[in-house]
């Protein structure tokens, strides 16, 4: 611990804890009383202490310094801490709650997308039953640029795929219909 008694960091203005003394190697908390760093090495030397928000060593001559600042001086010193620290905590809440609502944003956009897919996957399958006479499996998927469609006639084994475009689905549903009514005549049910 340290030879002098200080209250405040005095170059930031910091509550010096003095049981958190740190190894000046390599930034470790030391154990109480030890006489070297684990991690490092070092020599410790008890009348060395570095402030944990800004990492300088407090020396007996900046106690001295510190201790030849006006009352008001200090305040101020301190007050100037205070200030900075907590502009970082806003700083770091704005962040937290914008980072909260883009994962919202995210979550709505997922569902939003999700439901507008199963629209569309009922659409596609309820236009070819409404198109086709005869039974199939039908599985229909999409992505934000494709539809992907298996028929499979159960009995008969085959199946039938195609993956559409959306901006060709006015074109290639039809087209699909036709195939797979095709495919139906040839094997028979």
């Amino acid at each position: 611990m340290a030879e002098f008694d200080v209250k405040f960091c005095p170059h930031c203005g910091e509550e010096i804890d003095y049981v958190a003394n740190t190894c000046s190697g390599c930034g470790e908390e030391l154990p109480e009383g030890a006489s070297f760093c684990p991690s490092y090495g070092e020599d410790v030397d008890g009348s060395c202490i570095y402030c944990n928000e800004c990492g300088k060593e407090i020396t007996e001559e900046d106690v001295e310094k510190y201790n030849q600042l006006s009352e008001e001086e200090r305040t101020a010193l301190r007050e100037d801490y205070l200030r900075k620290k907590s502009e970082e905590e806003a700083e770091w809440e704005t962040y937290q709650k914008g980072q909260q609502e883009r994962r919202q944003q995210e979550l709505e956009q997922n569902a939003v997308r999700e439901a507008q897919e199963e629209t569309l996957n009922n659409e596609v399958a309820e236009y070819i039953k409404g198109h086709i006479t005869f039974d199939c499996k039908l599985n229909v998927s999409s992505s934000d640029s494709s539809i992907n469609i298996q028929a499979k006639f159960v009995e008969a084994g085959y199946t039938l795929t195609a993956k559409i475009y959306h901006k060709d689905k006015a074109t290639a549903l039809p087209k699909f219909v036709q195939a797979l009514t095709a495919l139906h005549d040839a094997v028979g049910e």
